[in-house]
């Protein structure tokens, strides 16, 4: 398998659907304006009962800009998305070694986001994006003019580069996590 693009994957938790739907929208408009470069997004809303509903860009390239993003993305959403239950709450370390080895250079796949999203806790909502490094400036400027994007109760980010996998920044995060516990 060849090294990961470089890019930043985001991961915005809503405990409501409308809302992340909201700023979903913000986020079409900017990339339909080229505001910001977007690889790739995919949105996951877990009804209460655990219906999964996942609706993900459809306007990228899927060899261009798909192939180039670490699809294992959808693992470390789920810190994010499981909201008041935790990170510790959640069994997440095999399964994420598993769908990052599997998708590590084909984007966010339907298949992946729904089996990593099983773990979210009902009637939550996460919105996933990959933006290039490159692009990191322009995303974070448009994200300081737009407030909607402050309506998200959870938020992480991980920096994708060779040499340091997901699978690496997801260890981090929750040893992050676990100190800020003790």
């Amino acid at each position: 398998m060849g090294e990961p693009k470089r890019t930043r994957l985001i991961f915005l938790g809503f405990e409501r659907e409308g809302v992340a739907q909201s700023v979903l929208g913000v986020i079409e408009s900017g990339i339909a304006d080229k505001s910001i470069t977007v690889e790739d997004w995919a949105m996951v809303y877990k009804a209460p009962g655990g219906k999964l509903t996942v609706t993900k860009n459809t306007g990228t390239d899927p060899g261009a800009a798909r192939g180039g993003l670490v699809g294992g993305g959808a693992g470390a959403v789920l810190a994010v998305l499981s909201g008041p239950i935790g990170v510790g709450a959640v069994a997440v370390g095999a399964a994420i070694g598993a769908v990052t080895a599997a998708v590590k250079d084909s984007g966010f796949k339907d298949h992946d986001v729904k089996e990593i999203s099983k773990q979210m806790a009902d009637g939550r909502t996460g919105i996933m994006i990959g933006v290039p490094l490159a692009a990191v400036d322009q995303w974070d400027a448009f994200v300081a003019d737009h407030s909607e994007f402050a309506a998200a109760d959870n938020q992480h980010t991980v920096d994708i580069v060779p040499g340091r996998t997901l699978e690496d920044a997801i260890d981090e995060y929750h040893r992050h996590e676990d100190d800020d516990r003790v």
